[in-house]
């Protein structure tokens, strides 16, 4: 485990402001009115003190009624309006005040990590930190806000009980300031505890988020009860749970020396200390009983405000290592850089000697975003791909064939621009592709990969990924989609059609589609847009033969005119190519049309041998 980053108190300072300032720029509300609740306390607080200070010296001195009726009703009146507005704030307006901000933080959030690189979620350490922000964000900045106002409120009581105090002895005042000294030091050792602490829990809470998600998503429900997989998990949530009571324990015991015996210990002998000694000033004379009295509960008072003031100045170090983290998160930067060249009509995509590895040893780099970062070079071994050269030109229909860890989905995520290339480039219509905008050169590309999503709303906005109002010329298109990904049959059997919701995550009234009706689904989205360039991720892995059939002549005649790429390692996909492209361990090894390689006796007329008793068709049908 990594140590705790020394801060300097610049760094601290300048943390928590921005953070204070992000709560100030969501919800100023929030922050104004923080702060005044910060001072109304921190008055009222002081003036429980003072009001018994007073009216006990009134009563010792023999003061008349009136006046200290005129004491306890300034008081009542005070105290009334002080607790009206503390009722409304953390009743009313705090929570509603809270919601937002998390939502606005989440929102940032959500923003940052669409702007960031793929590979960076390949980095376990990054993706951490993702979590750990997406987790703390919010929280943290509520505690920042919540922990100034408190800061205000403390300051305030203690500047006015501090002063009382003078005025009994200042003997007193040097007790409780060395005491609150032990309690700083006490509690900066603790920060910075607690951060390992949650340093060390975050991958082990991730750990057990994740099999809590296997044993209640009915995504697993079928497999963890055939697989016998429930032991495996149960076995892994069993010695998670011990690495996380040994954590516990690890830490409990220095939260115990450092909180229990500093507040216990120090805050019990330092009480009584000063009570002893107020006890000698009252026996020679110096202060009368009913002062006495009333300094015993400000001295306590004084103690606690101090106290708690410390605690609240020491925890803006601990607020800033998680801020850091979150800052650190917002600064990380993508590597794929946006281009500024328009996009024009598709004609051509080609490659140019590309290889790409998955090694991000080097990584590091990524996330502190490095102006001459370059990615690491290629090694043997390593590349998922290794000097592939090839040419798609407009219309084409083409198929890339291979068995599983051959290079082939990798291969679409840089032709998308999901990865750069460790070496080489890709041409669009001759120009780099990171001349281009990366999201405007996605638009161009409509693309069902092998491991696509469902996600938990109407079968219409799963088609349209969300951009669907519902108008008459959407609802067409929608209907056009699935009709082209062959899923007419199954929609006409949906109670509420195209509006009918996917999955029962959150409606008791949605339906829970099989794997090749979800696959259908998730082949309609590239119907639903006018993409010059269509990528099928082995688009019938979950139909049968005679389904994969129908989807191929279906995805021929809706795609006329457009470029179709078909990833698959079932090679019933591929006869309908106008090329083939063979690759194995990262290399493409064969090239050509179906007959031809067929002809060539290579890998892919032995792969399609092995496969061809599946196939319920003849060469002739094709």
């Amino acid at each position: 485990m990594s140590k705790t980053p020394k801060q300097s108190l610049r760094t601290i300072f300048k943390n928590n402001f921005i953070m204070l300032r992000a709560v100030a720029r969501h919800t100023p509300d929030y922050f104004l009115l923080m702060i005044a609740e910060g001072i109304i306390w921190g008055c009222l607080n002081s003036a429980v003190s003072v009001f018994q200070y007073n009216l006990l010296n009134a009563v010792d001195t023999g003061a008349d009624f009136a006046y200290a009726a005129r004491i306890i009703l300034m008081m009542a009146a005070f105290y009334l309006l002080a607790y009206a507005f503390d009722k409304w704030y953390w009743c009313i307006h705090n929570p509603l005040m809270r919601k937002k901000l998390h939502l606005k933080m989440h929102e940032e959030l959500f923003a940052k990590a669409l702007s960031l690189d793929l590979a960076c979620f390949d980095d376990p350490e990054f993706y951490n930190d993702f979590v750990w922000a997406m987790n703390e964000s919010d929280a943290r900045a509520i505690e920042v806000v919540e922990d100034t106002g408190k800061l205000i409120n403390r300051v305030v009581a203690s500047v006015t009980l501090f002063g009382i105090l003078l005025t009994v002895d200042p003997i007193i005042a040097l007790i409780l300031l060395l005491s609150s000294a032990v309690t700083v030091t006490c509690d900066l050792i603790g920060n910075k505890v607690s951060f390992k602490n949650s340093k060390e829990l975050t991958p082990l809470d991730r750990k057990k988020a994740y099999i809590n998600r296997v044993f209640h998503l009915s995504d697993y429900a079928k497999e963890i009860r055939v697989r016998r997989a429930d032991e495996l998990l149960m076995a892994e949530y069993d010695e998670n749970t011990e690495k996380m009571i040994a954590v516990d324990k690890k830490y409990g015991k220095l939260y115990f020396i450092l909180y229990g015996l500093e507040w216990n210990g120090m805050g019990t002998v330092t009480f009584f200390a000063i009570v002893l000694y107020m006890i000698h000033l009252l026996s020679i004379g110096k202060i009368e009983v009913g002062g006495f009295a009333a300094s015993v509960g400000v001295i306590w008072n004084v103690r606690w405000m101090l106290s708690d003031l410390m605690d609240r100045l020491t925890k803006y170090t601990k607020h800033s290592l998680y801020t850091e983290k979150y800052l650190e998160f917002m600064r990380a930067e993508a590597k794929i850089r946006a281009g500024e060249t328009e996009i024009p009509p598709f004609r051509s995509l080609e490659l140019c000697d590309v290889s790409f590895s998955y090694d991000f040893s080097d990584h590091a780099k990524y996330r502190y975003h490095e102006e001459d970062y370059t990615p690491p070079a290629a090694t043997d071994g390593k590349d998922a791909l290794r000097h592939v050269n090839l040419r798609i030109n407009a219309g084409d229909k083409i198929a890339i064939v291979g068995y599983n860890g051959a290079g082939k989905t990798t291969l679409i995520k840089l032709m998308m621009r999901l990865y750069d290339p460790t070496e080489g480039k890709i041409l669009y219509n001759g120009v780099d592709i990171r001349e281009y905008d990366p999201v405007a050169y996605r638009q161009q590309i409509g693309t069902v990969f092998q491991d696509f999503k469902i996600f938990a709303t109407s079968v219409a906005e799963n088609v349209m990924n969300g951009e669907y109002s519902g108008t008459a010329e959407e609802q067409a298109t929608v209907h056009r989609a699935l009709e082209a990904a062959d899923f007419t049959e199954k929609l006409s059997k949906l109670s509420h059609g195209i509006d009918t919701h996917l999955t029962r995550e959150f409606n008791d009234e949605g339906t829970n589609l099989s794997g090749g009706e979800a696959q259908k689904v998730a082949i309609a989205r590239v119907f639903a847009r006018a993409y010059p360039i269509v990528i099928m991720d082995e688009p019938s892995s979950a139909l049968d033969p005679m389904a994969e059939y129908n989807l191929n002549q279906s995805i021929l005649h809706n795609t006329e005119g457009k470029t179709v790429i078909f990833i698959s390692h079932r090679l019933s996909t591929t006869r309908i190519a106008d090329t083939i492209y063979m690759f194995e361990k990262g290399r493409l090894i064969e090239q050509g049309s179906h007959t031809a390689l067929l002809a060539s006796g290579g890998k892919y007329a032995e792969m399609f041998r092995l496969q061809s008793e599946k196939y319920q068709y003849t060469e002739s049908e094709t």
